[in-house]
This record gives C-alpha cells, structure tokens and sequence, in this order.
C-alpha cells in the first residue's frame, strides 16, 4: 500500500513539474514572439529640413489602413526617384546620410518608414511579409505623382528582401540596388533566433511556433531566394559584405546565382551588414549613381 501511495505521490509530482516546465516554456516563447513581432516606433529625433532645404513631409495609406510617413527629397525638376526602404527595427534615419547624397547627385528621394516602425502607424512585424503591401502603396504614390517607369528602389537588409519577395509578382518594379539582404529566412532563423532571444535553441520552435498562431509570422513565405527566379531581365545591384555575421554571404551569393545574367554582385572585404556605405560613402554612392543612370535613363 505505502509503495503503491509513493509511485502515485511521484507520478503526481512528474505531472506538475512537466506542466509547470510546459506553462513556463509556452509564456516564454510567447514573450519572445511578442518581442521578435512588436513595433518599434518612435519620435523623430532630427529636423529633415537640415538634410536638405528641399525636405518636405511625405505620407500615403496603404489599403489595409495604415498610413506611412517619411519625407521627399525633391527639387521640383523632372528627376528619376530612388525610394529607400530601411531594414527591420530601423527607420529612415539609418539611410538619411546617403538619402542626402542621392538627392545632391540629381535624383528625387522618398525616404519613408515601413509600418511598424519610426513614424509610420503601429503594426506587428512580419520581416518582410505584410510589409510588402507597403511597396505596392509607394508604388501608386509615385505613379500618381508623374514619376512613370523611372523608379528605382534601394533596400537595407529586410528591405532588401520584401523588395526581392514583391518583385516577384510585381514587374513594375523596374529596378534595384539590394544591400545585405537575407535570402531565406527560415534558415537565417536557424542561426540568429538564438543570439536575438539569448535563449537556447531548443526553444527556436516554440518561439516560431507563437509568432505564427498569435501574430501571423509565416517564415516558410519569406524566401528570396526562391522568389528571385522571378526576376528576369531587370537590373539588380547586389552588395554584400564577407564579413557580414547577421547575414552569411552565401545566402547573397545564392541568391545573386538565382536573379542570373541580371544581377551585377559586389562582394565587398571586411564589411558588416549594411556598412558599405560607411566604409566608403563616395564610393558607394558613386556605385548607385551609376547604377540608376544606366537603369532608369536620362
């Protein structure tokens, strides 16, 4: 009797501490998506007119609702526009200096915010997933304002990517500069989650698990590589740092070998993510101007 009374005694035990280890494993993972997912607006720190005495307030709303905000760099001439599109848990600011040295080189700037971030409305993020309908409102913004096909677009890292993703089932986007972007989310997660989270990875699937059901986070979507066939015959500039440790460079080489004949590549030495402009800004603007002159014409 007291041997039979023990094992029940233990098996109760066994039970609560498994339920205990699975309640707190769950509200983990959830807090972790719930971080991985959140918005990350805030105020504007810096007046836009001391980028450019040509700055002016810029906002569209996008069809599910969401207004964007972000500034134009426009001198009132008929001039290409190149669009920039920042990376994730970033703004425009992280693109405002080279923003500055774009518009000096001739062209229109539209430096904007994606949902969810810097001045644009609240909005769960999704790498790169609903963001695309963010692309798609600035593409009918520039329409309506007389920009036609001469439209380029340059995208950091995640901006990179959602203009990969869209581009795909979009050819009226006629022409890209990509800096670092991943090319396959879910393996990127693979080896990022855990330095994000500092959590083991044994909690990876959970956390994704969570970022699904609760916040519509569906990485398996989110796979430029894939998508990059695609692309055709549109001119693509692919920058790369090999010293890039959020992004491995293979996933840029893989992808550049998926856009084809299409995809000018420069890999460049002892560059970290999205750095290739601060490592050598004349250089690299130098580089883009080129890029949009041969792309979208006179």
């Amino acid at each position: 009797m007291n041997v039979s009374r023990r094992r029940r005694r233990l098996a109760s035990l066994a039970l609560a501490s498994a339920s205990t280890f699975l309640a707190a494993y769950l509200a983990i993972c959830w807090i972790t998506a719930e971080r991985l997912t959140r918005a990350t607006n805030h105020p504007l720190p810096v007046d836009p007119c001391r980028l450019s005495p040509d700055a002016e307030p810029w906002s569209a709303r996008t069809a599910d609702g969401l207004t964007l905000r972000g500034w134009r760099l426009a001198s009132g001439e008929p001039h290409p526009l190149v669009v920039l599109v920042h990376g994730m848990w970033s703004s425009w600011l992280e693109m405002a200096s080279l923003g500055r040295d774009l518009h000096a080189k001739g062209f229109d700037v539209l430096l904007f915010d994606l949902r969810g971030h810097g001045q644009s409305d609240p909005s769960r993020l999704s790498l790169g997933g609903r963001e695309r309908e963010d692309i798609r409102t600035v593409q009918a913004w520039a329409r309506d304002e007389g920009y036609g096909d001469r439209v380029g677009w340059l995208g950091y890292s995640m901006g990179g990517a959602t203009l990969i993703l869209e581009a795909a089932r979009n050819p009226s986007i006629r022409a890209a500069v990509i800096d670092s972007p991943y090319g396959d989310m879910p393996e990127l997660l693979g080896s990022q989650l855990s330095k994000h989270s500092r959590l083991p990875s044994w909690f990876n699937p959970g956390i994704l698990a969570c970022a699904r059901l609760l916040y519509g986070l569906r990485t398996e979507e989110l796979v430029p590589i894939a998508a990059a066939a695609s692309w055709g015959d549109r001119p693509m500039l692919l920058i790369h740092g090999e010293d890039d440790s959020t992004v491995p460079v293979r996933q840029a080489r893989s992808l550049a070998k998926a856009v084809g004949a299409a995809c000018l590549t420069s890999i460049l030495p002892g560059v970290e993510h999205v750095e290739a402009y601060r490592s050598d800004p004349k250089g690299y603007v130098a580089l883009i101007s080129r890029f949009f002159d041969d792309s979208l014409g006179p």
